[in-house]
């Protein structure tokens, strides 16, 4: 039984947009990423400053204050609850290892949040480990 429905068209072929579970789940997160405070009407305190980190030098400073700012948006999500956070540079950028449990159905899972600098825009993808 589906306990969260929602809707998404980013990377749909628009055949079907709807989302369940643990696929709703990971998508609402990369959009708080996504979004910097501020930008949410009615809400200026919703958001990230990944944006904002992400342009600094890689610092053990910055590495920390993305940590924090990851463990702040995960802390935000009743559905989930954070087990595990590792974080390693790769490229131009950082990758969060962030295992979550899901509340609701028990489950555990791994994903790699990539937070990429390229051309002056931060692009952040997932992928399940």
């Amino acid at each position: 039984m589906t306990l969260y429905k929602g809707y998404s068209s980013i990377g749909a072929e628009f055949s079907s947009v709807r989302l369940e579970d643990a696929d709703l789940i990971k998508r609402d997160l990369l959009n708080h990423f996504a979004i910097r405070k501020g930008e949410k009407l009615n809400n200026p305190n919703f958001g990230s400053s990944v944006h904002d980190l992400i342009m600094e030098p890689i610092t053990e400073s910055t590495k920390n204050a993305l940590l924090a700012e990851i463990q702040e948006i995960l802390d935000h999500d009743p559905r989930v609850s954070l087990q595990e956070l590792l974080l390693d540079e790769i490229g131009n950028g950082l990758q969060a290892q962030i295992s979550l449990f899901y509340v609701k159905t028990n489950e555990t899972e791994t994903l790699l949040v990539t937070f990429l600098n390229q051309d002056g825009k931060v692009r952040t993808s997932t992928e399940t480990v």
